[in-house]
């Protein structure tokens, strides 16, 4: 007989780590022989920067509700709950539904934001928040640094680990992949929404800086736009860096054999462990980023290279560095496919959390 899951959570498009998550999760489940259904939580086709933050664009979402009844027809749950007030809230009809039919209800974290979020409410937001994130029996992070964020809600054995992918799409053996790879020079890749806070603004700026000491930078940004952060004057203006939209699959694929660095300089309340830092490793990058979320439980001193938080200065110096340092790249470029292909294919995330859940379900 098949096991049951109701995937609650956003779906693409717009795409975004979860949202891409959530439809691997999805297909994933059915080939191992779960039956499994969704509803979409995505009110928007556009990425913003807003979080937490009423609208009445987000009012919206009411009409999930319609589907609340699918609650009953599942053994699990399963949600991939926003770290906002709002992010929370939202769920909560299906959280009570679940309850009341006496369904397994696993949260999915895909951040590092909720803890905070938690400890600066006040009075009865902050009690409504700890109720409805207490009413999962399970939670589930996408790292070992990530648990805290679970601390005042679920008992340390009730949450699991289940790092996240990158997709099987971008899967080049080493034999096609190495010869491919131009080591002898800099390319630098930006792969992310362009949100100001995931560091796009501080790497143009760094590049700037850089130009006018005479170094030129070749860098190609991918990524959906943000109405918020219009970005269009460095596009227009700047030499040696371009804007090549949203990419998928082969297009995505061949970015990242093109490029030689990954450089994700993010301060994203919101981050939890990038799925493009794993895509940039398993096609041979080394990883410019942050000490920032789950990140360091995936790059370290080995094979990654790190930047202050919304330094253009000490960015444009890791930069320079790099220019002049093939080896350091091609090295760490080499250990990360080698790191990414052991230990972040789509398929054992599949496996993992097929695991997981046998567990909750249990």
């Amino acid at each position: 007989m098949q096991n049951k899951i109701l995937i609650i959570g956003p779906f693409p498009p717009p795409i975004s780590g979860v949202s891409i998550a959530n439809q691997v999760m999805s297909k994933g489940l059915q080939k191992k022989n779960w039956k499994v259904d969704k509803i979409n939580s995505e009110y928007s086709v556009n990425i913003t920067h807003e979080h937490g933050q009423i609208s009445f664009r987000k009012f919206y979402f009411i009409k999930t509700y319609l589907l609340v009844g699918k609650v009953l027809f599942s053994k699990i749950i399963y949600i991939t709950i926003g770290q906002s007030y709002f992010g929370v809230l939202k769920y909560l009809p299906f959280i009570l539904v679940a309850k009341l039919a006496r369904k397994k209800l696993v949260v999915h974290l895909h951040g590092n934001h909720l803890l905070k979020e938690y400890n600066a409410l006040k009075g009865l937001k902050r009690i409504i928040f700890h109720k409805i994130i207490s009413m999962f029996d399970y939670g589930i992070v996408l790292s070992e640094s990530l648990r805290k964020n679970f601390e005042p809600f679920l008992k340390k054995e009730a949450v699991f680990e289940l790092h996240n992918f990158f997709e099987a799409s971008l899967i080049l053996p080493p034999e096609k992949l190495i010869p491919q790879k131009n080591y002898s020079e800099l390319r630098v890749v930006f792969l992310s929404n362009l949100i100001k806070e995931k560091g796009i603004n501080v790497l143009l700026e760094a590049v700037i800086k850089l130009k006018s000491k005479g170094i030129n930078i070749q860098l190609k940004v991918a990524g959906n736009t943000i109405k918020e952060n219009d970005l269009s004057r460095y596009f227009n203006t700047l030499d040696g860096v371009d804007y090549v939209g949203v990419v998928h699959g082969k297009e995505k694929q061949e970015l990242l054999l093109w490029s030689t660095v990954f450089c994700l300089p993010t301060y994203y309340k919101m981050e939890g462990q990038p799925i493009s830092i794993l895509e940039a490793m398993a096609m041979g990058n080394l990883i410019l980023t942050t000490n920032h979320a789950g990140i360091t439980d995936v790059c370290k001193e080995q094979n990654a290279v790190f930047c202050e938080k919304e330094s253009i200065e000490d960015l444009a110096n890791k930069l320079e560095e790099l220019v002049d340092d093939q080896n350091q790249i091609r090295k760490k470029g080499l250990l990360n496919m080698q790191y990414a292909n052991s230990s972040f294919t789509e398929e054992l995330f599949i496996e993992n959390a097929n695991k997981i859940l046998l567990q909750c379900i249990n």
